[in-house]
């Protein structure tokens, strides 16, 4: 029984490895020189087309989550990386907690757009709402969005 769990187990890592192979290689060759091109040394990457036909390509990057959005005709449109807290500037902190309140922070990335802004993305929840919020550099609000 053990042998039919641990085959069960390694064909799935064999299958998934392989699908994520098969999306790395069926992508737009655009697609794929722009990411090869901004990041080159990453290897281990899952592939994901969003409704808009833009690409959303998943890695780590020294040991972070990374997130590389591209559209279809090879644009960079924006990478985000979780980032802990104690990372944010001084000032964004000082904002998040103004913002805060008694919610939870679940998600802080840094993100860098095609213009090479630099802002953050943070999502505060509490028991009924989710926030998101995007702060500048300099710790202004840019976007606030309530999802319930």
């Amino acid at each position: 029984m053990k042998k039919i769990k641990f085959c069960g187990a390694f064909l799935c890592l064999v299958l998934f490895s392989t699908s994520i192979f098969a999306q790395k290689s069926t992508l737009p060759k655009k697609v794929s020189e722009t990411f090869e091109r901004k990041f080159p040394e990453v290897e281990d990457v899952a592939w994901e087309v969003k409704s808009k036909g833009d690409y959303k390509i998943k890695f780590e990057l020294e040991g972070k989550k990374t997130v590389v959005e591209i559209d279809e005709d090879g644009t960079w449109e924006k990478t985000s990386t979780h980032i802990s807290f104690d990372e944010l500037p001084q000032v964004v902190q000082t904002t998040v907690n103004e913002q805060k309140k008694n919610s939870e922070i679940t998600e802080i990335k840094i993100v860098i757009n095609d213009d090479d802004e630099i802002y953050y993305r943070i999502d505060l929840t509490d028991e009924n709402k989710t926030i998101k919020l995007e702060i500048s550099k300099k710790g202004k609000i840019i976007k606030s969005e309530t999802e319930k």
